[in-house]
């Protein structure tokens, strides 16, 4: 390969390396900074050493760092957090939004419970927790709040004499694995009170989740159990929201120090006003063993595991909803271009 053409090859690359500097210190030193690499270059060389790779991208970032502010990564660190949530919450919503929004169907329940339960119970069911999109059921909240999963049907009935509830669980253990499902777990739980002992046993098959308790009463709670990319599509929800919220925090931010201060004054402000609209919302999104870390969904006993989608106290929802007005005016306020006249040179 001739020299020339080896030379181009690498001042190509080393121009993609001086990319993680920011783009007026480029436009500015950037010549020098090529030519001193391609002078010290040893010859023949045709791509540039992993050391000074390395070193070009640490002062590369370290300029933009310097150049942003401490309130620019400030701004991005809140705008992570608010968007991981939210992207928690969205990828739990893609994760469920195929399965039917109601409770699993009384005749369902009735079934599975004359072939799992022992002992006489009703061929009645009830229905807890109708919707799985609007919850009536949940306290504190403005129309329930979204995203909830806690819709059951239930059966009761009474434990066959003369056995105790763990040898009743026994039994329903031994038919839930005679019938294919899966995952069958007991929980043995000892108070010092009346019950002395309550005891659980868990399944799930074909898309149910079946939850068997044994108290002094019998009850049977059939419910759709976790689709199998709940957990995946949880994580990589709030992983994307996170790195979009940082990055459209970073940007605004660093974009907005090119004007006068006061559209600065203005950025600040939507930026508070966003923080104050979501932060309840996010805050719903956080999983418990009632509901969500702002509101009691009367969850009572085992359900599928739910981030909840926020939006769960309080008139959080329309407040989550109308924070598109705020982020909707700093993106116009990033775009809208500034007077010739008005304009603030940057600072290197």
């Amino acid at each position: 390969m001739p020299d020339d053409t080896r030379t181009t090859l690498l001042a190509r690359r080393y121009r993609r390396w001086l990319l993680a500097y920011p783009r007026d210190y480029r436009r500015e030193r950037g010549p020098e900074i090529l030519a001193t690499l391609l002078d010290a270059a040893d010859p023949g060389r045709s791509r540039p050493p992993a050391r000074e790779a390395v070193l070009l991208l640490r002062h590369g970032f370290g300029r933009r760092v310097a150049e942003a502010g401490r309130r620019a990564f400030v701004v991005a660190a809140v705008a992570a957090v608010l968007g991981g949530l939210s992207g928690i919450a969205l990828g739990s919503w893609l994760s469920w939004r195929d399965v039917d929004r109601m409770a699993p169907d009384r005749a369902t329940a009735v079934s599975v419970a004359h072939a799992v339960l022992p002992g006489a119970f009703g061929d009645t069911a009830d229905n807890f927790g109708r919707s799985t999109f609007w919850n009536p059921y949940s306290n504190n909240s403005l129309h329930g709040g979204t995203g909830v999963r806690v819709g059951r049907t239930s059966v009761t009935g009474t434990v066959p004499p003369p056995g105790g509830p763990e040898q009743v669980a026994a039994a329903v253990r031994q038919q839930l694995n005679a019938q294919g499902w899966h995952d069958v777990r007991t929980k043995v739980v000892r108070n010092g009170t009346s019950p002395p002992v309550n005891v659980e046993v868990t399944g799930t098959r074909a898309g149910y989740l079946a939850a068997v308790q044994i108290t002094p009463d019998l009850s049977f709670d059939l419910m759709w159990s976790e689709p199998p990319g709940h957990l995946r599509d949880t994580i990589l929800g709030g992983v994307a929201g996170a790195l979009l919220g940082a990055l459209f925090g970073l940007g605004t931010s660093i974009r907005m120090r090119r004007y006068g201060r006061g559209r600065q004054r203005a950025y600040s402000g939507l930026c508070v006003a966003t923080l104050l609209m979501l932060t309840p919302a996010c805050l719903g999104n956080i999983p418990t063993s009632t509901g969500s870390l702002l509101a009691n969904t009367n969850r009572n006993g085992t359900g599928p595991s739910v981030y909840w989608g926020g939006f769960v106290i309080y008139g959080a929802e329309p407040l989550a909803i109308l924070s598109l007005l705020p982020i909707l005016a700093v993106i116009v306020a990033c775009a809208w271009p500034q007077p010739a006249t008005a304009r603030t040179s940057t600072t290197a």
